[in-house]
């Protein structure tokens, strides 16, 4: 099978969801796959930042940049059909960006999440219009769409209109190579950042739905013994953030470290006295593997898809609950006994979470595809 990888969304120099779900997933697929071809459509200045090694991979360089929506999201309509055809793909993975609605082969598209519907707020209007008008239509040509959880799923079939049984769930997994940082590291990251030998811990960009303002306000309501360190690069509520860390308790104790390099990730994980997820909406929850894998306790929101992923492994709360937030972060702050617990159970069920699980699942669904979906007119594909 001659597969086509829409990787026209991944842009090297980020660290979003996307790009990490496309790094991993074409690092997986290369260490699987004996068998497929895999033509990899990428904006121009994203070639040979991969990971691809050659042999049944190939990478395709489109004109156009991936930053610039606009443009990609035209070459995505009107040029990648061409270069589909000239390079005789059989299906096409359109990972993360669009399925073109003239496309002339089986596709499978891949949601991750549908914020543009929950939190229209956090994209500009004209983003906002362009992604409400094209899923749909992308959805309507695809022939399967693939969600990251079961939460995205039954989104997919809310907004976007696609039948049940056009839909299937392929979870994704924390980042490999996260893992527990020796003590040499975690001490090293400490000095460097200046932060307490006892810290909460968070990783998230700070838009609005993160909660990161609310994570503030509970840790000064809980008035804790321990540090909190917040990582990630500015988003739509990094005002409302700053407020918050002026208004609270103990604000002299908060260390706003902003993005960091993905490789001091682990020591900081494995330094933490607890990671702290406390997100209004997450169509997967990544970070919470994450730490996971490094032995560090998890607590996070219940709302969403954090339960589907952390399973029994993390202390569930309301973060829409100012009190049972502050009690939460108190527990996970003071309790070695579920520290313990956490931590062991949390190695368990990151396990259950595989890249090379994820791309084998991706295969099947291009599979599926292949043997002949029919679209929403009931037409085969």
């Amino acid at each position: 099978m001659r597969i086509g990888i829409n990787a026209l969304a991944w842009r090297p120099e980020r660290q979003a969801g996307v790009d990490t779900y496309l790094r991993q997933l074409v690092g997986a697929l290369q260490q699987i796959d004996a068998e497929n071809e895999y033509i990899v459509f990428l904006g121009t200045g994203a070639q040979d930042q991969l990971g691809i090694a050659g042999g049944r991979f190939r990478e395709v360089v489109c004109p156009v940049v991936s930053r610039w929506r606009p443009g990609r999201a035209l070459w995505e309509e009107l040029g990648l059909p061409r270069q589909v055809a000239d390079e005789e793909i059989e299906v096409l993975l359109c990972a993360g960006g669009m399925v073109p609605t003239n496309l002339s082969i089986p596709a499978v598209q891949v949601i991750h999440d549908l914020q543009v519907y929950h939190y229209p707020e956090n994209f500009s209007w004209l983003k906002r219009r362009f992604l409400q008008r094209m899923l749909p239509r992308s959805a309507e040509t695809a022939s399967l769409t693939v969600a990251s959880s079961e939460y995205t799923r039954r989104d997919v079939v809310r907004f976007l209109r696609q039948r049940p049984e056009d839909t299937q769930v392929v979870h994704l997994a924390g980042r490999v190579g996260c893992q527990p940082a020796s003590a040499e590291s975690v001490q090293r990251i400490r000095s460097q950042y200046d932060l307490e030998e006892e810290y909460l811990l968070c990783v998230a960009t700070s838009h609005l739905h993160k909660n990161l303002h609310g994570l503030v306000e509970a840790y000064g309501r809980a008035d804790l013994a321990v540090g909190l360190v917040l990582v990630g690069k500015r988003g739509t509520g990094y005002g409302q953030l700053i407020k918050a860390i002026r208004r609270a308790r103990g604000r002299e104790r908060i260390s706003v470290l902003g993005r960091v390099p993905t490789e001091e990730l682990g020591a900081l994980y494995t330094g933490a006295t607890g990671f702290v997820l406390p997100s209004l909406f997450e169509g997967f929850g990544m970070t919470v593997l994450e730490a996971m894998q490094c032995g560090c306790p998890v607590t996070c929101s219940s709302l969403t898809a954090l339960p589907e992923v952390a399973g029994e492994a993390a202390l569930l709360f309301d973060p829409r609950d100012p009190e049972a937030f502050a009690e939460t972060l108190d527990r996970i702050s003071n309790d070695e006994t579920l520290h313990e617990q956490l931590r062991e159970e949390g190695f368990r069920q990151a396990a259950k979470f595989d890249w090379q699980q994820t791309a084998r699942r991706t295969i099947d669904a291009l599979l599926e595809a292949m043997r002949g979906r029919t679209d929403r007119s009931g037409k085969e594909r």
